[in-house]
């Protein structure tokens, strides 16, 4: 799993800055500390260095963070067009925040037939959101949600053999896309295996993810799966992400794909 490096400053630290950062660690100690107790799945050590680096990037609470990035009308419309999610059954696996952690155990949920937000550990189903605005030029508004999963597998097989199936892969990015067009019309896509399979459709405001794959389908509603309701997604910018290139995953994160800059590239 990746761990954030904290970024160093050649400035001397002020007695000021030091009572703060004190404060910080007992904070994040505390929390740690109670969280080890209740034995969910992250270390305790885990905990402490997750914590102390949201804390340096100025937090992993981003309830904000849609406004500070777009502003509050494309904001408005990111929330609005936010999908709301359904599951494949026998698929395990929920969207998390990679910053948070990055293994299985974090992003495990039930499979039971219910509204979910919240994995097992208690970490939110998490979307990365991406804005290209070409509205200026007489083009189309482009909203992305990146959703990244702690692994990839092929099929109900694949979850049998483990790591040693040719379809596992560390790390999966996929994502839902929607387009705004000037005359406002709405379409969408989804991510399925480097395409976007029948590319794009009217939009339903509802996205279906495949079991082990997590390969997605527009869907018009959910057929008796567990589903995340858009206004329980956590949306995060990936604009205000600080420093990316200090991650590494086994597959391209988004803001490494064509698409992330060409919204209407067909690789995903």
């Amino acid at each position: 799993m990746d761990r954030p490096r904290l970024v160093t400053r050649d400035t001397g630290q002020a007695s000021v800055e030091w009572s703060g950062l004190s404060a910080l660690l007992v904070l994040v100690l505390a929390t740690a500390g109670i969280m080890f107790m209740r034995q969910e799945p992250w270390s305790f050590g885990e905990r402490i260095v997750h914590s102390i680096a949201c804390a340096v990037e100025g937090g992993c609470d981003e309830r904000d963070s849609l406004d500070l990035a777009y502003g509050d009308e494309v904001a408005a419309l990111v929330r609005r067009y936010s999908p709301n999610v359904a599951y494949e059954h026998s698929s395990a696996a929920l969207p998390i925040d990679f910053r948070r952690c990055r293994k299985t155990d974090c992003s495990d949920g039930s499979d039971a037939v219910r509204e979910i937000d919240r994995s097992r550990a208690g970490l939110p189903v998490t979307a990365f959101t991406r804005v290209v605005d070409r509205r200026e030029a007489g083009g189309p508004l482009y909203v992305q949600y990146w959703f990244y999963y702690p692994e990839s597998f092929t099929g109900a097989i694949g979850r049998l053999f483990g790591d040693s199936w040719p379809g596992f892969h560390p790390d999966d990015w996929e994502g839902y896309q929607v387009r705004v067009a000037p005359g406002g019309a709405v379409s969408a896509r989804a991510t399925a295996h480097g395409g976007y399979g029948a590319g794009w459709g009217a939009w339903t405001g509802w996205y279906k993810v495949l079991g082990g794959s997590h390969a997605g389908q527009l869907a018009r509603r959910a057929a008796g799966e567990r589903t995340t309701p858009a206004s329980k997604l956590a949306l995060v910018p990936l604009e205000r992400l600080r420093g990316p290139g200090r991650y590494s995953f086994q597959v391209s994160p988004p803001w490494r794909k064509d698409v992330y800059r060409v919204p209407e590239s067909p690789g995903s």
